[in-house]
């Protein structure tokens, strides 16, 4: 259950790429996230392609971006109980790629 519940909250996502401001921020954009969850040994990616959400799915591939969390802790970022920038600083939250990506990225979870 968990696995589509992370799914379905990714492919949520999509619905946010209406907001004018998001379609500005993201045009011409085109980033491939992976997420890892190592709590439930699952990954998943969401690809961006000039201001859409191309896809989502389970799975591992080449990506630019990184983020490594347990699930508790993206269920707490995506419904705003749990600040991204604290789960990071305690260490609950890991990234690996470019910081103005990141930052790009955080705008869109939020």
């Amino acid at each position: 259950m968990t696995k589509e519940k992370i799914l379905a909250q990714l492919q949520a996502l999509a619905e946010r790429f209406e907001d004018p401001k998001i379609q500005r921020r993201f045009k011409d954009y085109h980033k491939t996230l992976q997420f890892i969850f190592p709590d439930i040994d699952t990954k998943m990616y969401m690809t961006i392609g000039d201001a859409k959400l191309e896809a989502v799915a389970e799975g591992e591939v080449d990506s630019e971006l990184k983020v490594t969390m347990d699930t508790s802790v993206f269920f707490g970022i995506m419904d705003k109980t749990e600040s991204p920038m604290a789960a990071y600083s305690a260490g609950k939250l890991k990234t690996v790629g470019e910081v103005p990506d990141l930052l790009k990225l955080q705008k869109l979870l939020l």
